[in-house]
């Protein structure tokens, strides 16, 4: 039975309805102690990765107990909710491989704490033994139903971890991706993936004569085919194996694979790699077909927060935009090497490859566009950082910068 109409309603006499009236105000409260009880009781549903599983006990027994009372008291209600929310507890329990002995025994410790407190309330009430008989009756009628809707939800998850191995790996993927530790723990199972504690993340450049399937990785490998870029994570330990079997079926394909990372940071590594991908295709990192980017965490970090490093060299760089093209690239390259090595003028020529006498020409016009500000510690700091993330992109002849500069100044 699952349906409204199918279900035989709660019928009590009046003197039952009267004391169950009593309960009304207090079965959140009631339905909270026997939440309590099943999870002390059954500790297999008071799993510590997984709030959803203990919440939806919780929804389950109170949402249960609502309906139980309301329509005893003749009120109109669906059954419909509480179902769905037995049901759920069912599948929930299967998909992460456990014994549906553990629902049964919690529905047996959750109904006799409930007839216990009905039992109590009965005595306060001088309820007749009839009454609380119609009552106890009804009860148990009331939970056969929802005991079986518990049996349909945990088939139905039975049959998805049997069968639905393939959909739980690209959920098991998402859940990685979005850091839903809950959710990956509950795909893992599903999908007999074991989760380990250190993962690598690899955004892959798919081309489109080279795809790359889930089944090119084995079983170490989760992947999502069709996403561009498409996110590969494998556990640490395998990282050398899934990228080798992927540069086997597409050599040409660019790989750009994170440095390890606890799972727990899998989203951030996912977007170092996506970054690192992006960096090649601005000409920043040189273009390879395995990107390691590891040695690239300068510059993935530098490139961070693109529009804060727009801004920051429309207000600091601007001395640099006002000279021409050919005196601003040799004099931000000039600046660059001094604020990396302090080094002297010869020295600085030395590794420019110019003669120290045009190194210090240059210098004199650095001094002249930035003044004082070059003494500040705070401003060399971020001069610092901000031209080795732009300098890369200049050469590589992205012209934004500049390009925003003359239209400030037209504006």
């Amino acid at each position: 039975m699952n349906s409204d109409e199918t279900q035989e309603r709660v019928s009590l006499p009046g003197s039952a309805q009267w004391m169950l009236s009593s309960l009304e105000a207090e079965v959140r409260p009631v339905a909270e102690r026997v939440t309590q009880q099943v999870r002390a009781t059954v500790p297999g549903l008071d799993a510590p990765d997984d709030s959803k599983l203990r919440h939806l006990v919780f929804t389950a027994i109170h949402n249960a107990m609502r309906l139980f009372v309301d329509e005893a008291l003749g009120r109109e209600v669906s059954y419909m909710p509480v179902e769905d929310a037995f049901r759920k507890v069912g599948y929930r329990v299967a998909v992460r491989g456990r014994d549906q002995e553990l629902i049964d025994q919690g529905m047996t410790v959750a109904v006799g704490e409930i007839l216990d407190e009905l039992r109590v309330r009965a005595a306060d009430n001088e309820l007749s033994a009839s009454a609380l008989n119609a009552i106890n009756g009804a009860v148990t009628a009331f939970v056969a139903h929802l005991t079986a809707q518990i049996s349909v939800g945990y088939a139905a998850g039975t049959q998805a971890r049997n069968t639905d191995t393939g959909l739980a790996r690209a959920r098991l993927l998402a859940a990685l991706l979005a850091g839903d530790e809950e959710e990956t723990q509950t795909q893992a199972a599903v999908a007999a993936w074991e989760v380990p504690d250190s993962v690598t993340v690899i955004a892959v450049d798919v081309r489109p004569d080279e795809p790359i399937s889930g089944d090119v990785l084995g079983p170490e490998g989760l992947t999502r085919p069709g996403r561009t870029p498409q996110p590969v994570v494998c556990a640490t330990a395998d990282t050398d194996d899934v990228v080798a079997a992927m540069k086997a079926v597409a050599p040409r394909t660019r790989i750009a694979v994170c440095w390890p990372v606890p799972r727990a940071d899998a989203p951030a590594a996912w977007v170092w790699a996506t970054r690192a991908l992006d960096l090649v295709a601005a000409k920043v990192i040189p273009a390879r077909p395995v990107i390691d980017c590891v040695k690239f965490r300068t510059e993935i970090w530098l490139h961070a927060e693109p529009v804060l490093r727009r801004q920051l060299a429309q207000e600091l760089l601007q001395p640099l935009f006002g000279e021409t093209e050919n005196s601003r690239e040799i004099l931000s390259e000039t600046l660059l090497v001094w604020l990396e090595t302090r080094d002297s003028a010869p020295a600085i020529a030395a590794r420019l490859g110019v003669h120290p006498q045009t190194v210090r020409y240059r210098w004199k016009r650095i001094n002249e566009l930035f003044g004082d500000s070059l003494h500040d510690p705070d401003f060399v700091i971020q001069l610092t950082l901000l031209l080795k993330a732009s300098v890369p992109l200049w050469i590589a002849g992205d012209q934004s910068d500049f390009q925003r500069f003359r239209e400030q100044e037209v504006g």
